[in-house]
Parts: C-alpha cells; structure tokens; sequence
C-alpha cells in the first residue's frame, strides 16, 4: 500500500490526529530514548503547536500507512544567523521502520528546503550507531559536532551541592522575563561570548546578540508564554555584565527546565563565574519552582570544562549525539536517485 503523505497543521489538526500523532511520538521516545521519561501528550503536541522561537517558521507533514499514522517530518527556517541552514527532524514508529517511511518524509521537506533556498539540511541530533544514525548515513548525512546531553534531576540533588559563593570584585543578578533596560547593552555583549564554544565543522552558528534582537526576543518568549529565567555576573568596578547563564521553561513542559547559554566574557574566565552562576540558577529554581523535576543542559564532548563543572552541581550525562548534515543539493539528488520507498 502506498504511503499517504499530507501536510500536518498542529493549529487546525483534529483531536483524532492529534492523539495519534503522540502515540507515535510516545513510542519513538521509549525506543530510542529509554533513559527520558514518558512523552506526555500535552509535551508531544505543545512543542508541535509551540516550537522554540529560535526554529522560526517551522512545516509538517504525517505520513499515514493503512490507515495508521506512520511517521512525521518537520522542517524548521531560522532567521537572522542561521537564515542559510534549515533544520529537518524525521519520526517514524519503531514497529514500522525499514519500510521507506523516513525516506519518503524526506521528500516534501526536501523541495520545502530547496524552495526556501537554505544550502543545508540539519538532521535531528542521532545517537552513535543508532538505527536513525545508519539510515542517515545512507543518505549521504555527515558527522559535523559532537554533544553531550546531560540532566539535573533537582529533588535528588543535594542542595549544598549548589553552595557555590561569588568572588570578590562581582555580584550576581537575576530576573525573569524582559531584560532590566539597565543591563540590555552590555547583557548582549556578554551573550557574544557563547561564540567561543566548540563547534565543530556545523553550519549552525550562535545568534549574533545586539540590544534590538534582546528585547524582540523577550517580547517573542512572552507571547509563546515560555518562562525565561536569568541569572548573570556583573562586575563591580564598572556595573557590566560580564557573564550570563539562560534558561527557559516551556509551558508544555513545565516540570523541564532547558539551559540556553551559558558563557563568560574572555577577561572574566577562570573565576568559577559559570558555576557560581549555574548554582544560583538552581537554587532559585528549586526554592521556587517545586514542580520543576529535571533540568537539561547541552555541552559540546570537546568542553569538558563544562562538562564537569555540571557533574560537580550535580549533572549526569544521559548521552551522547552526533549533530548531521548534508548540503540540500545533494540530498536532492540521493532522495531523486533512491528507489521510492528505500531506507527507514
């Protein structure tokens, strides 16, 4: 039977569709993902309806085999510094997979990259040696960036884990929603500072941060109703901001907490300012926000700086991902040279 590939608008989808678009989601998470906990159906369809604002514009389709929903394709269009690259994630139900379903998704999100002339599909972050990391090698994918993924799960976490003091000469911030007019200029200089982080050979580039695009993205974060928390080191003898630790709270998911950014400005490091920061984060979080389970931070398997300071607040790495990518002409021609209904 041929597949029955149509485009999915999670604003105007049935309650029907809906309900097995989770299901599928459910079922992909538990396979691949055994260390995370359930997908509920308010997080699989909120993120459907509520992507992450840097995403922009973001396309679905649902492919649908005998009647049963099969697998899903997302694209995803950034703007601003990643307005050349689109971000493509393809679901296919483990009890389904091997069957073409993923090759045959890949299809309309590909002539929605070409449309939009983005010069590189992103894949979804796979794990190592996984089924979704062989079938995209197939297609020509490549490795570009490493990541751990690593998770605080706040109640089990001792708090003296979190008693990290300030040193002397700087002070910590904080606040939630829109950026204090006060801190904006330097707030966003200190942001630039993530753009040291390892990379890897990725297209993906960190958001260039002015004044103007802060306030626009706290304007945007509120209108989706996702909670951002700040917290920050300002230095003293000059009143700026030097380093800045992000974190933002989907309503969705309101018991998972995602770190954004965490950076410190190149005259500032080595001052324990990222980990001061990180523990007062946590702290406030825990103090504040009791439904609040896990917190999630990604760090590059090259950083591993980072990497332990989050062990000593107490992280613990669930896995590592490989980031993927191929030039969107490319995949044009594999998926135009693959036999309909080859691969996933």
């Amino acid at each position: 039977m041929p597949f029955d590939i149509r485009p999915l608008d999670p604003l105007t989808a049935s309650e029907d569709l809906l309900a097995d678009y989770h299901l599928m989601r459910a079922a992909v998470v538990a396979e691949d993902f055994p260390e995370d906990p359930p997908l509920t159906y308010e997080s699989a369809v909120g993120r459907l309806r509520t992507p992450p604002i840097e995403d922009g514009a973001c396309r679905y389709w649902a492919c649908h085999l005998e009647g049963r929903l099969a697998g899903s394709v997302r694209v995803a269009l950034p703007d601003d510094s990643n307005s050349g690259i689109a971000n493509v994630e393809v679901h296919v139900h483990p009890e389904l997979r091997r069957r073409g379903i993923g090759t045959a998704l890949l299809r309309p999100a590909a002539a929605a990259v070409l449309a939009a002339g983005r010069a590189a599909v992103l894949g979804v972050p796979v794990k190592p040696g996984s089924p979704g990391s062989r079938w995209a090698h197939g297609l020509g994918f490549a490795v570009t960036r490493s990541t751990v993924m690593q998770v605080l799960l706040v109640a089990e976490t001792p708090p003296k884990s979190w008693d990290v003091p300030v040193r002397p000469g700087y002070r910590l911030a904080r606040w939630t929603g829109a950026t204090p007019e006060p801190y904006v200029d330097s707030y966003a200089v200190a942001r630039q500072a993530i753009h040291d982080a390892p990379l890897g050979t990725t297209s993906h580039r960190e958001t260039v941060w002015t004044p103007a695009l802060i306030r626009a993205t706290d304007r945007d974060l509120l209108d989706a109703g996702v909670e951002q928390r700040v917290v920050i080191a300002v230095e003293d003898d000059t009143d700026r901001v030097v380093g800045v630790h992000v974190l933002h709270n989907y309503p969705h998911r309101r018991e998972f907490g995602y770190v954004h950014d965490t950076s410190v400005l190149v005259g500032h490091r080595g001052h324990g300012l990222g980990r001061t920061m990180k523990a007062a984060m946590t702290r406030w979080l825990a103090d504040e926000r009791p439904d609040l389970e896990r917190i999630l931070t990604t760090t590059a398997t090259t950083n591993t700086f980072m990497i332990d300071i989050n062990h000593s607040l107490g992280y613990r790495t669930a896995r590592t991902m490989e980031w993927i990518e191929i030039p969107t002409a490319r995949l044009a021609e594999r998926l135009a040279s693959s036999p309909h209904g080859a691969g996933d």
